[in-house]
């Protein structure tokens, strides 16, 4: 069984929401949500709620910066 491992306090980056995302990023919450309904930007459902791994935002834009455009 796989364990999670403790990191030190405050070192742990949260999750964004759609809307927070949003603001991140400077888009409108609907292209955000399309974003993630294609699958450009990964997402985790939890408890029936969308949210974001900044990771996962990092190599998105990381994606985007060498292609030239949103993937």
């Amino acid at each position: 069984m796989a364990t999670l491992q403790s990191e030190p306090a405050g070192s742990r980056r949260c999750f964004f929401t759609s809307r927070t995302l949003a603001g991140y990023l400077s888009l409108s919450e609907r292209t955000v949500r399309e974003l993630l309904r294609t699958g450009a930007i990964p997402s985790y459902k939890v408890a029936g709620a969308r949210r974001i791994d900044p990771a996962d935002v990092d190599a998105w834009l990381a994606v985007c910066r060498e292609h030239g455009e949103a993937a």
